[in-house]
């Protein structure tokens, strides 16, 4: 149930790079999908590797629920100002 409540706070993460420019709600729910999707592999999976692996203990979780969803959210806000058409004005 972890897994789950911290995939709900990665999608908060990720969209949050991008959240001044003009997103709509749609792409805002599969950009937040997506980050909860990769945080819970993050959490599934990556924790017990790196551990094993380099010794890395992460016992809050911040790798998981703001290091993977942040690079994602980095790389979606690249792609949508890439992206965006004519400036927004207020």
């Amino acid at each position: 149930m972890e897994i789950v409540l911290n995939a709900t706070l990665a999608g908060g993460v990720c969209i949050g790079a991008c959240v001044d420019m003009l997103v709509d709600p749609f792409a805002a729910i599969i950009v937040g999908g997506g980050a909860g999707i990769v945080s819970a592999i993050g959490f599934a999976y990556l924790t017990g590797a790196l551990k094993n692996t380099i010794g890395l203990h992460d016992t809050c979780g911040v790798h998981n629920l703001h290091g993977l969803p942040g690079v994602l959210g980095g790389i979606v806000s690249a792609i949508v100002a890439g992206s965006a058409t004519k400036p927004f004005k207020n």
